[in-house]
C-alpha cells in the first residue's frame, strides 16, 4: 500500500452568540447549543429525588390505582413514565429488582431497599411499610383474597 501526502484548504468562521456556537467550513455549518445542555441531570429529577424514590412512588399510585397490591415491573414502569417520560425502561426495572430481597437476582446490586417483595413470573407486592397511607390494609387485604380467588 502506497501512501500519498495532500492538504485541502479549509476556510472557518466561528461565530459565538451567548450560549450559542457556530462553527462553519467551507459550506457546512455545525450549531453548539450549551443552554440547552443540562449537566449531571439526565433524567430530570427534582433536586434529591433519586429512581427509587420514583419506583416507590410509582407503586403506591398503582396500588392505589388497582386497589390491590400486586403488579408487574412494566405496569409500575407505565406509571412512573406519566410523571417521568424521560426514564428509560431497563434502567427502571434494574432498580425495580434492586428492591426486592426475596428476588434471585437481588444479591447483584449493592442496594439495602426492601420495597417489594417477589410473587415470581414477574409479579411484584409492595411491602406492607411502604403502603399509601390513604389505602386501608383491610381493602387491599379483602381485594388481594378476592383476586386469589377468581384465579
Amino acid at each position: 500500500m502506497k501512501e500519498v501526502p495532500f492538504s485541502i484548504p479549509l476556510t472557518g468562521l466561528v461565530h459565538i452568540d451567548g450560549d450559542t456556537v457556530a462553527i462553519i467550513i467551507n459550506r457546512a455549518e455545525t450549531n453548539i447549543s450549551f443552554s440547552e445542555m443540562t449537566w449531571g441531570k439526565r433524567m430530570g429529577l427534582e433536586p434529591g429525588k433519586t429512581t427509587y424514590d420514583v419506583i416507590l412512588e410509582a407503586a403506591r399510585e398503582l396500588v392505589q390505582r388497582k386497589g390491590f397490591n400486586r403488579f408487574s415491573a412494566p405496569e409500575l414502569y407505565s406509571v412512573a413514565r406519566e410523571k417521568y417520560p424521560q426514564l428509560k425502561r431497563n434502567s427502571f426495572v434494574s432498580r425495580v429488582v434492586a428492591c426486592t430481597p426475596d428476588h434471585p437476582s437481588y444479591k447483584h446490586y449493592a442496594s439495602t431497599r426492601d420495597y417489594f417483595s417477589h410473587l415470581g413470573q414477574g409479579l411484584y407486592w409492595l411491602n406492607e411499610k411502604y403502603m399509601p397511607d390513604k389505602t386501608s390494609d383491610e381493602d387491599i387485604l379483602e381485594n388481594q383474597n378476592r383476586m386469589s380467588t377468581d384465579l
